[in-house]
């Protein structure tokens, strides 16, 4: 049995007869008629109805070709998808992306795309919402958390490590914390989004809980940042996001053998099928530039400076 002449005959049943057939297949119709023969022949049994005024499939023929019809449909997906591998990157991608990540995190990544790829159009959205892939025009979205959209396509793109950190200005006049019980008698700069959370910092199987209070809160990240750069109280950050700060002395680590559970960051996509050129090229240019310290969870942190003496009282 040919596969090819099965897939003949899902055409045959969609055509609605052999003459309409041949012409959408550009096949005589006498070698349709033949291959179909052969057909029933390789099968061991009647595939049409003889001597019925029109094309009729009998009950086997019918299941056959709609079996049939179903490859059919996969092969032309498979076809399309290869000629959109082929094609150039370009048109407008939209992004929904947070804000502040994009900002401190991507802005390098996003920057070299559009020169890589001058014919695509990159569009960011970073209202706080989450988009609706299936419904609205974007792209792909970055989802910073644990994602449970079981419709949707889920790719780990980053992990996040995260740590405390305050400014020396800041250590140096409320002197360094010891333990995780000494940050009871801190300040913290708060982020709006993370009240009311739960936070357990993690040393090894060592764990401690922490409640964090401070006078200065705000719901931006980079502002969190900034504050805690100007001796505002401690921060809590990814580690790679404040690399930087450390090499300028601008911030220390604070309690730097404890963190924070890690953050995964996801890439989702409302599906992989016939995905377009430009997408396809977007995330494979991402996974690409990931910074190394997102790559994986089992990052060490930054090299720390000794900690600041406490005042004298």
């Amino acid at each position: 049995m040919k596969v090819d002449d099965l897939l003949l005959l899902a055409q045959v049943m969609r055509a609605g007869s052999l003459s309409a057939a041949a012409r959408q297949l550009e096949l005589p119709k006498a070698t349709l008629s033949r291959r179909l023969n052969a057909l029933e022949t390789s099968v061991g049994a009647r595939l049409f109805v003889p001597g019925a005024s029109r094309l009729t499939l009998t009950e086997l023929g019918a299941q056959l070709a709609e079996r049939a019809a179903r490859h059919h449909e996969d092969i032309s997906d498979t076809l399309q998808w290869l000629a959109s591998r082929e094609d150039t990157p370009r048109g407008q991608l939209r992004l929904s992306v947070p804000a502040e990540f994009a900002s401190l995190v991507m802005a390098q990544s996003l920057a070299r795309f559009v020169e890589r790829y001058p014919q695509v159009e990159l569009v960011l959205d970073t209202t706080p919402r989450r988009v609706d892939l299936f419904n609205e025009a974007y792209d792909l979205a970055i989802r910073i958390g644990q994602v449970n959209e079981p419709d949707l396509v889920a790719r780990p793109f980053m992990v996040l490590e995260r740590g405390l950190y305050a400014s020396p200005i800041y250590l140096q006049t409320h002197g360094a914390p010891l333990t995780p019980d000494d940050l009871a008698q801190h300040q913290f700069v708060l982020l709006t989004q993370a009240l009311g959370m739960q936070w357990t910092l993690q040393n090894g199987r060592r764990q401690a809980r922490l409640h964090m209070q401070g006078a200065l809160e705000c719901n931006s990240i980079g502002l969190n940042l900034a504050l805690v750069r100007a001796g505002g109280g401690i921060g809590s950050f990814p580690r790679g996001m404040v690399a930087a700060d450390i090499d300028a002395g601008m911030l220390a680590p604070v309690l730097p053998g404890w963190s924070f559970e890690p953050l995964p960051v996801t890439l989702l996509t409302a599906s992989r099928r016939l995905m377009p050129a430009k997408t396809r090229a977007f995330i494979d240019h991402l996974f690409e530039t990931v910074p190394e310290w997102a790559r994986s969870g089992s990052l060490s942190p930054p090299a720390t400076a000794a900690a600041p003496p406490r005042p004298a009282p």
